[in-house]
């Protein structure tokens, strides 16, 4: 006879996975009763549960968050996974020798999310919070794409709001990055950390996911990527960049992770931008070597017919 995952269990994952979404944030019993589906009083119950085992927290204001026992669970994860404590440890040593903020970014199903973030950037610079997430679809996830076969390329594009010509750019787009061996895109109105931050305040809540999908939607019309994503950078052309990001490869030559440090807030000259995504390429690659990772071999990105 075969296993069922516990309801009860499925039940408080559905509770840790909300309130990680949106760490900064508190939720009142009935707010986390509506984005699970729970009845209330089963809510309360897992709740009361979680919160005997030190996973959440009940403020004075009846308000819900993590608990502290989440910290040394996520200690632990970190040391049983390799490769986020390396990629960790490297992108802090990027952060801290650039004066930036840096993430380590991976793939969660079909989102790219920030898994660790070292922030040592001056004030009102551009950051990100451990957590955040978005769709990978176009034109995001185009550091976890690039590399991979051309079956999965297709899927990526398979967004419905691109037409053919669209389709077309993407492609080239894709090759440029290869070419590079990161991706850049640089700042515009709507730029990656408004969208990352759209998404985590909508994790679960079926009202508020439209407005961060029309975000979504917008940014996909303007064709971001192929606009944004310049296949020459001339060194006498500045600009400013939104992110940079160069792939960690896995022992199967796959994209298993990311380093992504976010822009400054300043134009830079093609040149410099040329000379950090070397750097950023380097640590990446640093990492690759200590997990036993490896890079692709041959060409699996093109059609195979």
């Amino acid at each position: 006879m075969p296993i069922t995952p516990a309801p009860a269990v499925s039940r408080a994952c559905d509770v840790l996975r909300i309130l990680a979404a949106t760490p900064t944030r508190r939720f009142s019993v009935s707010e986390l009763s509506r984005l699970t589906g729970m009845a209330r009083a089963t809510c309360d119950a897992v709740l009361l549960a979680l919160s005997d085992g030190g996973l959440v927290v009940r403020r004075d204001d009846r308000l819900y968050e993590l608990g502290p026992r989440c910290i040394s669970l996520g200690d632990a994860a970190r040391a049983a996974n390799s490769l986020l404590e390396i990629a960790s440890s490297a992108a802090d040593g990027l952060a801290r020798r650039m004066g930036s903020c840096v993430a380590v970014s991976v793939a969660d199903g079909d989102e790219t999310r920030v898994a660790d973030v070292a922030d040592y950037s001056p004030p009102f610079a551009i950051t990100i919070r451990v957590g955040q997430a978005v769709p990978m679809r176009p034109p995001f996830g185009a550091v976890f794409v690039a590399w991979a076969h051309h079956e999965r390329i297709e899927r990526w594009l398979e967004e419905p709001s691109l037409d053919e010509s669209a389709r077309v750019r993407y492609r080239s787009a894709l090759a440029d990055v290869r070419r590079r061996g990161f991706s850049v895109t640089v700042n515009t109105d709507r730029d990656l950390p408004g969208l990352l931050e759209a998404f985590s305040q909508s994790a679960g809540d079926d009202e508020a996911r439209p407005s961060a999908e029309e975000l979504f939607e917008e940014m996909v019309r303007s064709h971001h990527l192929p606009s944004h994503q310049p296949s020459h950078l001339d060194d006498n052309l500045s600009m400013r960049i939104n992110q940079l990001s160069a792939p960690i490869f896995g022992s199967d030559r796959s994209v298993v992770a990311s380093i992504m440090i976010l822009g400054p807030n300043r134009e830079m000259p093609g040149a410099e931008i040329d000379a950090l995504g070397e750097l950023v390429v380097s640590t990446a690659d640093h990492v690759t070597r200590s997990i036993g990772g490896r890079r692709p071999v041959g060409e699996p990105w093109l059609d195979p017919r």
